[in-house]
């Protein structure tokens, strides 16, 4: 990818959009393009943190790991999106892993030039800030559900997250475009296969949601 191409990509996105030309161009010149396979892993959790990434196309699914191994999913990142960020920032391991939902294209920035520059334009500085504040935000919202709402409620939630934001909106349907695999909703759900496939089926006998190949529709009056 030229230049030129990766400027206006960050450009585009919440973080550098707005940024002097001349910074962006200078961003361009030490980034570089990274492709991924479907499943391919970009990084692990406890891996050192060498720069930031932003996805141009394609989903990002993020994940936590436990120490016998078993994966939680925690978020699913797509086009304009940043991953890293507080690796970034603070020089520590990276806090979780992210793997490839779909095939995707990433722009690489090295740490040590973009704290260079992160050093010397405030308007970064507030993108950052206004960022982190967005994701502790989201954070705490997932917390919030898991604690005071039940599985039922939070799947119908994430589904119609996952509508909004990786899916489309049709009449009165909204429709998740995504193939996700029952083990990945679980995952992001904080629960058992077995519960969300309890949950979907309940669901579906309900007409609250319609399962069509590998999408999901859920009526926009569905009520919990």
């Amino acid at each position: 990818m030229a230049t030129i191409d990766i400027a206006t990509e960050l450009d585009g996105t919440v973080l550098f959009g707005g940024l002097d030309e001349a910074d962006l161009r200078r961003l361009a010149g030490i980034a570089r393009e990274s492709n991924l396979a479907a499943t391919e892993t970009l990084f692990d959790q406890g891996d050192e943190s060498d720069g930031l990434y932003i996805v141009v196309s394609g989903i990002i699914r993020i994940y936590l790991t436990a120490d016998d191994t078993r994966e939680a999913t925690i978020n699913l990142l797509e086009e304009g999106e940043v991953i890293g960020e507080m690796a970034l920032l603070d020089g520590l391991p990276r806090s979780a892993g992210a793997a490839a939902l779909t095939d995707a294209k990433l722009i690489f920035i090295p740490r040590e030039p973009f704290m260079s520059l992160l050093d010397t334009t405030p308007r970064l500085a507030r993108q950052i800030i206004l960022m982190l504040c967005e994701r502790l935000r989201a954070a705490n919202s997932q917390v919030d559900q898991a604690i005071f709402h039940d599985l039922r409620h939070r799947l119908l939630v994430l589904l119609r997250q996952l509508a909004m934001i990786h899916g489309r909106i049709e009449a009165e349907v909204a429709i998740v475009d995504l193939e996700l695999t029952q083990g990945t909703l679980a995952q992001m759900l904080g629960s058992s296969r077995e519960a969300v496939n309890k949950q979907l089926r309940a669901l579906a006998k309900e007409d609250k949601i319609r399962m069509n190949g590998p999408h999901i529709e859920i009526y926009r009056s569905t009520r919990d």
